[in-house]
């Protein structure tokens, strides 16, 4: 969304007699007094327990300044830059702490920020009480947005926090733009009834911290805090977008050049208890070049059946049970047909059941309180899951800080790569990234958790080199960047399960009817929204996961399905056997590829607090023919959802007229100008496509790809010499589908030789399909029409 009034910070400097620094916007609406605060040896220092301070801040466009502070017990420094941007729009907050005793001392929580009305401290966002906040998990777990004030919200956000407030038209971000030290997220407290100033509820406490988790730092050592930015912007959505920015501007990640497709069925095929895992994979990688030919689709992505007994840590071994022919004989026969193998590895675990390699691994595995730590109990994946609960393996965690762990992962990543797989699902990584888990590790210099995972993904990443995709799963997503090419955003969507009893799919092997499972709607398209700014700049966002959409799955849920992967600009991996589905599930398969690199925007994102959700997705094609506007609107409610959507909001000209038609019901809606009235039922979708309305005839819509006209429309062309529309279609060997035009009032068609053309009974618009079998070459077309004369029919053309 574009801004509609600048905002600035214009005041920016520390108060020397309060010991803090102030904030303050130019329009008066927004102020923030906070000191730091730094958990030395489990004490907790403020700012006002320095026993010296040097240094000054106040700030004008473009400067910088820096101030320090020397404690005298334990005998640390703390020297805090801060920096105001060119445009007074960006405070960056950074500090060093430094160990100027003689010994060692445990640093934890340091907070850049460290805010609270009861501490002379001030959090004002000049707001009628009904902010809200985007809480991000900072990984697959879900992200959405809560009212500030609402009870059952846990006011905890990692990496960074945003709150936005529709009645000011604000948001005020504070977000951490380096994350490779240490673990960083945010804490306020928000008392509805009293708060500063005469604002009926405020913000009470708010904090910025940096977690070391007892970092021990050496006599004369330094550690440099994380880059914290503080925005505050007439722009709602703004602050998300050039956070997103910096942090790739500092990262510099090297983004895939393409979204990519494949598949790996699970949904309706038991690949371990009804079918050779081997059988499964050729016959519907066979299918997929039969029945998707001319469809970009170069993955295969094979999960456990791999493993002995499919236990983490047996990577290099092969289960002939489920492959008999072993890894080279598939990876070949793959590549034959055009694929490239791809793996699921926990990459960090290791089995206890695996004796030998625990023993020989031990040092190189993290410790808690000096014993092997458990990164989770009980494995109940492959044939673990057959054995009663106290008899499944444990898992630990590789040390990638180690030598011997270093080299391991690379010895794994380095022969698969010989083998010649260029596809990786790497999961579980909270294994390392989660401190709870382990309180020792090999290289004291690393801060443990977030970096140590860093480190492993980083060694994963050079054996495994530039042109093998990786895709982190379960666990942190922001702070992968860098070291990975795309990021799982959500839960298991469109997964199944193997029919094994341990499962909560069982005796199913997929969940329907119900947006709120496990592997369905709700979690996939909340987490879209709630990271949507983060496609692309810092990674692939995968916020789809598994495409599914063969029956028994309604038809309504897989036109939802269809829907997010449409507008989610990410990967698709199919979830269905291809070699088995019917041809009307197929033909929605179709319909999302080419795939767009274009994520949707949450249009009413902070509209929508818990337990609300976002319903509203658009996106702005630029075709090099065309500029038309895609709406898709998600219902998983069991009422009819209608929407009054404003096209301003869409950026959209309100005084404008549009033409507007609905993908999935292929119904032309007539001329709409000011906004959009979407009318969706109960756990459906609606795609709707809105195009200048022209003087002349038009596309309206096509039915053979989501963003109607993107891909499969290379022009399209208005003669006004000739009144001739005209244009160029292309879709694989052997498709079929349709183009609607519509024609103003007044026009008739000179050639409707196999043509279908409906007259609207209400705006008296013409609306015409025109239909294609498409073979090895685009195919081109043109309709050519004439002003009605007369009312006798002999001048319609049609005799």
């Amino acid at each position: 969304m574009s801004e509609t009034v600048r905002d600035v910070w214009e005041i920016v400097r520390f108060g020397r007699r309060q010991g803090a620094f102030e904030l303050g916007s130019e329009d008066g609406l927004t102020a923030l007094i906070f000191g730091m605060s730094l958990e030395v040896d489990g004490r907790t220092l403020s700012l006002q327990d320095a026993s010296e301070m040097t240094g000054d801040v106040d700030l004008k466009p473009g400067q910088n300044s820096e101030v320090s502070f020397d404690f005298a017990e334990p005998a640390i420094s703390c020297r805090a830059q801060v920096s105001l941007s060119n445009d007074a729009e960006t405070v960056l907050l950074s500090a060093e702490i430094t160990n100027k005793g003689a010994n060692v001392v445990a640093l934890g929580r340091c907070c850049l920020v460290n805010a609270a009305t009861a501490h002379d401290g001030l959090i004002a966002l000049d707001d009628d009480g009904s902010a809200v906040f985007l809480q991000a998990s900072a990984s697959t777990g879900l992200s959405r947005v809560y009212a500030v004030g609402d009870a059952e919200a846990d006011k905890r956000s990692n990496v960074f926090l945003h709150i936005a407030s529709n009645s000011t038209g604000k948001a005020l971000h504070l977000g951490f733009v380096t994350l490779d030290r240490m673990g960083t997220y945010h804490e306020f407290d928000y008392d509805p009834a009293s708060g500063p100033g005469e604002i009926e509820g405020g913000f009470t406490e708010l904090r910025a911290v940096c977690d070391l988790y007892d970092y021990p730092l050496a006599p004369g050592a330094s550690m440099e805090l994380e880059t914290l930015m503080i925005e505050s912007r007439a722009d709602l959505h703004g602050s998300l977008h050039n956070w997103a920015d910096r942090v790739a501007e500092h990262y510099k990640p090297a983004i895939w050049p393409k979204i990519p497709g494949g598949w790996l069925g699970w949904a309706w095929v038991d690949c371990f208890n009804v079918e050779l895992y081997e059988d499964v994979i050729m016959r519907n990688a066979e299918a997929v070049r039969r029945r998707l030919g001319g469809f970009d689709i170069e993955y295969i992505w094979e999960s456990l059946g791999n493993l002995p007994g499919g236990c983490p840590g047996a990577w290099l071994g092969w289960n002939e049970a489920c492959f008999p022919r072993g890894h080279q004989w598939l990876v070949d026969r793959l590549a034959e047909l055009d694929f490239k193998l791809g793996l699921w590895l926990g990459p960090f675990y290791v089995a206890d059941s695996m004796k030998e390699l625990v023993e020989e691994m031990d040092n190189a595995l993290l410790k808690k309180n000096g014993e092997l730590a458990l990164a989770s109990r009980a494995w109940r994946f492959g044939e673990a899951g057959q054995l009663p609960h106290d008899q499944r393996p444990n898992m630990y965690a590789l040390d990638p800080t180690h030598p011997q762990g270093e080299e391991f992962l690379r010895h794994v990543f380095s022969t698969y790569r010989d083998w010649g797989i260029r596809y990786y699902m790497l999961d579980f990584l909270g294994a390392v990234s989660r401190t709870e888990h382990y309180n020792q590790h090999h290289d004291p210099a690393i801060v443990r958790g977030i970096p140590i995972m860093r480190k492993g993904l980083e060694i994963i990443a050079e054996a495994a080199q530039p042109d093998t995709y990786t895709l982190s799963s379960s666990g942190p997503t922001f702070t992968c960047v860098g070291d990975i090419v795309a990021a799982r955003m959500g839960n298991d969507y469109g997964e199944g399960r193997p029919l094994d009893a341990e499962t909560y799919h069982y005796p199913g092997t997929f969940l329907i009817n119900k947006s709120g499972a496990v592997t369905s709607h709700f979690h996939a398209s909340t987490n879209m929204a709630a990271a949507y700014f983060t496609h692309r700049k810092l990674f692939i966002n995968d916020t789809g996961n598994v495409m599914t959409v063969d029956q028994p799955l309604p038809l309504s849920d897989a036109q939802i399905v269809t829907t997010i992967f449409g507008i989610n600009g990410g990967p698709v991996m199919l979830g269905d056997d291809i070699d088995r589905i019917s041809e009307e599930r197929l033909a929605l398969i179709k319909k999302v590829f080419p795939r767009h690199p274009q994520i949707a925007e949450p249009v009413d994102l902070f509209d929508s607090p818990a337990p609300d959700y976002p319903k509203v997705f658009h996106v702005r094609i630029e075709g090099g023919w065309d500029t038309w506007h895609v709406v898709a609107v998600l219902n998983y409610a069991e009422q009819t959802l209608t929407e009054d959507i404003p096209l301003e909001r869409l950026g959209m000209s309100r005084d404008d007229e549009y033409l507007l038609w609905e993908f999935w019901d292929q119904r032309y809606h007539g001329k709409v100008s000011g906004e959009l009235k979407a009318v969706v039922p109960p756990g459906s979708a609606r795609i709707y496509r809105l195009t200048a309305r022209r003087e002349h005839p038009w596309v309206l819509s096509t039915d053979m790809h989501v963003l109607q006209g993107n891909f499969e429309l290379a022009e399209v062309a208005w003669d006004p010499q000739t009144m001739t529309l005209s244009g160029t279609a292309n879709r694989p060997n052997g498709e079929t589908g349709s183009l609607f035009v519509s024609v103003p009032e007044g026009l008739y068609v000179v050639n409707p030789q196999g043509l279908w053309i409906g007259k609207d009974d209400n705006d008296k618009t013409l609306v015409i399909r025109r239909a294609f079998t498409f073979g090895d070459e685009p195919e081109g077309w043109e309709i050519q029409f004439a002003p009605i004369m007369t009312d006798d029919r002999s001048e319609y053309g049609l005799r």
